[in-house]
């Protein structure tokens, strides 16, 4: 069985520690209790996504069991599968972890964010840093994204006011991304093929 800390069941769930705490106390929802002083209780992790309403397989419990003991790579992870259960807002906390511990891929996905105003609101500065982060750090995708946001149609859009300048940035970067994940499929295919061939 998978456990996860209190902090983390309430990031899922959206419930507060202390409704929690109240589900526990009456029985609804079972905790261990920390045998140390200053551990942290642990809730059975398919009891919290019984309350979340998440349907994530069990293939990624570690993932979320990594992600709540901090590591950086399984927290960038854990804002993927949010994300792709269509809650960009509780993706938000799990990529800004990674970052600030310098995941290159989670800095990219928090520009990203940041551009597009999905989850946060809109701040160009602030999504232009992180990708910039981690274009330096050799991400590939963050170094096109980055070189676009620098020349000359990538600053116009940066500059552009309304939803309809969002909309467009947006679109031009999604184009980028799947440009970059085309090339990258194209080069591994190309290594794959036999010599000659």
């Amino acid at each position: 069985m998978y456990y996860i800390s209190l902090n983390t069941a309430a990031a899922l769930t959206g419930l507060t520690k202390r409704t929690l705490w109240r589900y526990i106390d009456s029985g609804r929802l079972s905790a261990l209790s920390p045998s140390q002083p200053g551990a942290k209780t642990q809730i059975p992790l398919q009891d919290v996504l019984d309350l979340s309403g998440l349907a994530i397989a069990p293939e990624h419990y570690p993932t979320l069991v990594d992600a709540d003991r901090g590591d950086p790579i399984a927290q960038c992870d854990l804002g993927i599968l949010l994300l792709s259960a269509q809650r960009p807002t509780d993706a938000i906390p799990w990529f800004q972890r990674s970052a600030n511990a310098f995941y290159p891929d989670a800095m990219c996905r928090l520009g990203r964010a940041y551009l597009a105003g999905e989850g946060v609101e809109y701040n160009p500065e602030l999504g232009l840093r992180w990708i910039k982060g981690a274009a330096r750090k050799g991400h590939p995708l963050a170094q096109s994204l980055y070189a676009f946001l620098r020349g000359p149609t990538g600053q116009e859009l940066l500059c552009a006011q309304g939803p309809s300048a969002l909309t467009a940035l947006n679109q031009a970067l999604d184009d980028i991304e799947r440009q970059t994940l085309l090339n990258a499929l194209n080069a591994f295919e190309s290594m794959k093929a036999p010599p000659g061939a």
